[in-house]
């Protein structure tokens, strides 16, 4: 009786009836007890029918719990916040730093500005407010927690809305103008600490490279973005004055001049086209790397072959002198060649056809006036007549010396017509 009142004391009138049932048939007094056992293990928890288990809730409570307020406990945080730090106070980082601390990842670590290649302000695509991406590209970095240094290429990124800071001193000791943004402010501040390293924040320019497809959302603001593949994986390419960005999902790719061969062109089609980038030869393996982006809109091609013929990237030849100039070696001085050197170059310019032709002309003339001079001999001449006189003789050699000289004169005035 405890049993059955347990489970259904609830509904008194359900209780009552199930009572009066055991006592009317006995025989099925143990199969109540039985009943209302279960039912108290099942609405306590403690026991799941085959049916939930291998089902799950219904979809309507499955819903319902989805809708549900979470249990107690902080909520998920909706953005990952990252604190950045100049530090260009050398008492506190040896040669002033970069310090990057994300509480979410752990990661703590400085970027000593001696060792950053290059740091970049890009605008994130596609963003009905404006937002920017500051991207440093680094040779090494220091964990701020070991004091470990690891020499390897580390990118970082964080993202900065174009909104007005409020108490905001930058590095050059001077308040924020009002027309200054975040965006702006960490730019000044970042200059003003690369400036002994000879570094600046690199952004994007019309005059460099601006998208020819229209942004929907911001009419008549230019893009500086174009939307490509490499591999399976999304993302934009961006044409700076240094070199090339793939961004923004990890890992990012910079091409800076000097360390690319060339540039090429694939799959171009009606709507698309695939650029390849040749690297240098890399110093280590001494092998090149052909990497390449696919589904680039073809109404930015006429921009970007104009960046690259501009830059001299579709020219293998050129990537040397690049090199050579960003590591400060000075090419060898050209030297002065003969005649005969400058014509057996020539062959290989087709710029220089033209003068080409006139050398051997020139060439061919002296070697004829060479022959000539070597073949005439006076006194073998004189004996083959063998009479005249010597005025005659005299006369005759004269006369037939001004025939050569004129026979000459017509030759050397039939070449150069």
């Amino acid at each position: 009786m405890e049993a059955i009142q347990s489970a259904f004391g609830h509904d008194a009138a359900l209780c009552d009836r199930i009572l009066a049932a055991a006592k009317e048939n006995r025989d099925q007094m143990q199969l109540f007890v039985d009943i209302a056992k279960y039912m108290s293990q099942y609405m306590s928890g403690k026991r799941i029918s085959e049916d939930d288990a291998d089902q799950g809730p219904d979809p309507k409570k499955r819903r319902v719990q989805a809708n549900a307020p979470a249990a107690a406990g902080p909520p998920p945080a909706s953005k990952k916040k990252m604190t950045v730090q100049l530090a260009a106070d050398p008492s506190r980082l040896e040669e002033g730093a970069i310090r990057v601390v994300h509480e979410a990842s752990g990661v703590n670590l400085a970027v000593p500005f001696s060792k950053i290649e290059q740091v970049f302000c890009l605008p994130v695509p596609e963003k009905a407010a404006r937002q920017w991406n500051f991207i440093i590209f680094a040779n090494q970095t220091i964990d701020l927690k070991t004091g470990d240094r690891a020499i390897e290429a580390e990118q970082i990124v964080w993202t900065m809305p174009e909104t007005a800071p409020a108490n905001v001193t930058a590095a050059d000791g001077f308040r924020p103008l009002d027309v200054d943004t975040y965006v702006t402010s960490t730019m000044r501040s970042l200059n003003v600490c690369m400036k002994g390293h000879g570094k600046n924040v690199i952004i994007p320019t019309e005059q460099e490279f601006a998208s020819a497809i229209p942004q929907s959302h911001r009419k008549g603001e230019a893009a500086y973005h174009v939307k490509a593949h490499k591999g399976s994986k999304d993302g934009y390419l961006f044409f700076l004055s240094v070199g090339i960005v793939w961004a923004f999902k990890k890992p990012l790719t910079l091409f800076t001049f000097e360390n690319i061969e060339s540039i090429s062109y694939t799959s171009v089609l009606q709507r698309t086209f695939n650029i390849v980038i040749t690297t240098m030869p890399d110093s280590v393996t001494g092998e090149k790397q052909d990497i390449e982006f696919s589904m680039l809109d073809q109404a930015d091609f006429a921009g970007i072959d104009e960046y690259v013929k501009r830059h001299d990237l579709n020219d293998a030849s050129m990537a040397a002198d690049r090199r050579a100039k960003k590591l400060n070696i000075n090419p060898k001085p050209k030297t002065e060649t003969t005649d005969g050197e400058t014509a057996g170059a020539a062959g290989a310019d087709d710029d220089d056809d033209e003068m080409t032709e006139i050398q051997k002309a020139e060439q061919a003339l002296q070697d004829q006036e060479d022959e000539e001079e070597e073949d005439y001999d006076p006194g073998s001449e004189g004996e083959s007549e063998g009479s005249g006189s010597d005025s005659e003789d005299g006369e005759g050699g004269a006369g037939g010396g001004d025939d050569e000289e004129e026979e000459e004169e017509e030759v050397l005035e039939d070449d150069e017509e």
